[in-house]
């Protein structure tokens, strides 16, 4: 009797075990935390190094404004990124729903591609335009911008290109994994991708606090050896610091303690 009394026990330790393990939550509207959005101004520092140890290469400045404002009369977040290094070399505009963070508008510019791309999602539609003298969208970039655009209406999406914004609204636990639908507007399509908090770490402030941190960790395994990792902030949840590591080159982005004047 006692044999058929401990064999579902250990069944039952088993699974509890197991439960614990494995702590992943597939990333829904409800699991955003949007109290812990930040608005107003802040500031990214971004550089490639070639190994750690080697000097700096290619600081940009990435600066952020982040808003609550009515979109057609809607609770809306509106999004600016300007990346300058020397002249802008990026820019970006975006409204997100304010209780899902679902993108609504979506306005990118890149310098490197001579032209800037709207994606709107209310109103199902794609616009390219021009922004440097005979250099046009080539047709294999329009058709399969919009084949991607109109998949990503299958399933919630959250903007991979605000991935920094993103980790602020996560509820955040040691050992969890999220499961985040991603869609890059205008490169790739969505796709769903692991995200796992790796544990903690310390990082020094300004003024020489001590700064606890989640480490989030992501592993693209189409690229073996590379990687995107960032310290998040326990108590305020703003993203500190990013490193990645791709095709043999190391990227930081750090975020400034004081936003610079417009």
């Amino acid at each position: 009797m006692k044999l058929i009394l401990i064999l579902p026990c250990l069944l039952l330790s088993t699974f509890i075990s197991s439960a614990k393990q494995s702590d992943t939550i597939y990333v829904k509207p409800e699991n955003l935390q949007m109290n812990s959005l930040r608005t107003g101004d802040y500031s990214y520092i971004v550089f490639n190094k070639k190994t750690k140890d080697s000097p700096a290469r290619r600081i940009v400045l990435i600066r952020f404004n982040v808003e609550k404002k009515l979109y057609h009369d809607k609770p809306a977040i509106f999004i600016t990124q300007q990346w300058d290094l020397d002249t802008v070399v990026h820019s970006s505009s975006s409204v997100f729903d304010a209780k899902t963070f679902a993108t609504i508008v979506h306005d990118t510019y890149w310098q490197r591609l001579g032209y800037s791309m709207k994606f709107d999602f209310d109103e199902k539609k794609v616009e390219f335009k021009n922004t440097t003298p005979n250099n046009g969208v080539p047709d294999s970039v329009r058709t399969k911008s919009i084949a991607d655009f109109n998949d990503s209406f299958n399933k919630y999406n959250l903007n991979w290109h605000e991935d920094l914004i993103v980790y602020t609204l996560l509820p955040y636990n040691d050992k969890r994994t999220f499961m985040i639908n991603y869609y890059d507007p205008g490169f790739s399509k969505a796709e769903e991708v692991a995200y796992t908090v790796t544990g903690s770490a310390l990082l020094t402030g300004g003024n020489g606090e001590k700064i606890e941190c989640w480490v989030l960790n992501y592993i693209d395994k189409a690229y073996p050896g590379s990687y995107e990792r960032f310290w998040i902030s326990k108590k305020t949840k703003e993203v500190l610091k990013e490193e990645d590591f791709f095709n043999h080159t190391y990227r930081y982005k750090l975020k400034i303690g004081v936003s610079s004047d417009k």
